[in-house]
């Protein structure tokens, strides 16, 4: 789905001062590793992923399952928003055009928006102590977390998915995060 600097921009408009937890937990269904693990830090095993996520608004309790919860969110957005069409339009081998144009959208972002290099040093850095693995999200698969890719490649806008398509995107989504939840609790 989309790259983590959409899921961090994101989680940005949410919750602007969230901890290091909470950013990281809204990168760590993607930190995991295997097609079978990843879809279960997904929901996409779950019959009814829509009643599972609005279970799992309930029991975020900390941090870092509210980052988790939020990119699952996003990811849902991102899907019925933009990615949908876009695999349909493009037909068979979609997605190797798309994460060509997702790494795009992560690089431009991260090379162009203030508060990046600092958050992901920070993430980089953060204090693994306490933090709570399930049988599919484990500590080392979040440590994966680093700005050294992101760093070395300094790529263009995508064109297709233009900076402005994805900060219109952003500030929905933000916005429609925050009144599911609210409808939910």
């Amino acid at each position: 789905m989309p790259g983590p600097m959409l899921h961090l921009s994101v989680a940005k408009k949410v919750n602007p001062n969230g901890s290091i937890a909470y950013y990281v937990g809204n990168l760590a269904p993607d930190a995991v590793k295997g097609r079978e693990n990843k879809d279960k830090a997904h929901f996409l095993c779950i019959p009814d992923r829509e009643v599972a996520m609005k279970q799992f608004v309930k029991i975020a309790d900390n941090e870092f399952l509210k980052g988790i919860l939020l990119h699952l969110f996003v990811d849902r957005k991102w899907w019925e928003a933009h990615l949908s069409d876009f695999a349909e339009r493009e037909g068979e081998g979609w997605y190797t055009k798309y994460n060509k144009e997702n790494l795009k959208m992560t690089s431009y972002a991260f090379h162009n928006t203030e508060w990046a290099y600092e958050l992901f040093k920070q993430i980089e850095n953060w204090n693994y102590d306490g933090f709570a693995e399930t049988g599919f999200i484990t500590k080392e698969n979040v440590k994966w977390v680093s700005s050294e890719l992101l760093i070395t490649n300094k790529l263009e806008a995508s064109t297709i998915f233009s900076p402005a398509l994805i900060e219109n995107f952003t500030n929905d989504t933000a916005d429609d995060f925050i009144k599911w939840c609210s409808c939910i609790l």
